[in-house]
């Protein structure tokens, strides 16, 4: 095999000697130049694979696997910016990379995959209009897989949106029925909806599946406490770890349970 960095070397060599060529690539060049970006990746070697993926992208530019391999470089990319605090290079880093997936998109023949991961890096920018396009997009081309509608559930959780959120999680249920996580969340939505007996079914299923898990029995506390029994959703958030207690998240539902304590002693 040949080592990644010589790859680098090769390529960006030949590219500058075919500056006044036509930008195209064969089959094998492609696939020396888009595992070495891969191998440097792994290797956390992340301005030699953005250097590698940027000569690619401009020689072979409406190829899906290459606009993938160059969002990858960008996305590492983004999180060394993010840990030396360079919030705004970061931030423009992962807006490349969100650009070069949706092109990898449009380029693909079977983009289910790649509308997946488009989705998701929109949905981490905050861009939620544009993931949930995606979102749904990915569940349409991906007959098997939960993972989209799941993920388009917790948007609508967050917005507080819980027939959608209920929706779209009995959809990724219907692939997946075991994922205990999509079964707390849709017994949460459940809840939200005065559905109790529905919910606390469901969570009851879902902790089965993955009893010692903290957020799990989070869920299951917020659950009980909404149908009405925050003695016993007091009694799940004390028993989580004392890690987890520490939370904000952990301390604003305890504080929640207290209240309806109080009110339902009186």
């Amino acid at each position: 095999m040949i080592p990644a960095t010589l790859i680098v070397a090769l390529f960006l060599g030949c590219a500058k000697q075919e500056t006044n060529q036509a930008p195209e690539l064969s089959a094998s060049q492609r696939e020396a130049a888009i595992s070495g970006a891969m191998e440097l990746l792994q290797t956390d070697q992340v301005p030699e694979a953005l250097a590698i993926t940027s000569t690619l992208i401009a020689k072979d530019p409406m190829n899906a696997d290459s606009q993938e391999v160059y969002a990858l470089a960008l996305i590492a990319r983004g999180w060394k910016l993010q840990e030396s605090s360079d919030a705004k290079g970061a931030q423009k880093a992962w807006d490349e990379a969100l650009k070069a997936y949706m092109n990898a998109c449009n380029y693909s023949s079977k983009p289910g995959l790649l509308e997946l991961s488009t989705g998701q890096l929109a949905q981490m920018l905050q861009n939620d209009e544009l993931a949930i396009v995606y979102y749904k997009n990915a569940h349409l081309n991906n007959k098997k897989d939960a993972r989209a509608a799941f993920y388009l559930s917790q948007i609508y959780l967050l917005n507080k949106d819980w027939a959608t959120a209920k929706n779209w999680l009995t959809q990724s249920l219907l692939r997946n029925p075991n994922e205990p996580f999509a079964l707390l969340s849709l017994a949460l939505a459940e809840a939200e909806l005065s559905n109790c007996e529905t919910a606390i079914r469901l969570a009851i299923d879902g902790c089965e599946l993955l009893p010692s898990d903290p957020n799990i029995r989070f869920v299951q506390a917020r659950v009980v406490r909404l149908c009405g029994n925050s003695q016993h959703a007091y009694e799940i958030l004390l028993s989580l770890p004392i890690t987890f207690q520490q939370t904000a998240l952990f301390q604003e539902e305890l504080e929640n349970c207290k209240l309806t304590m109080s009110s339902e002693d009186k």
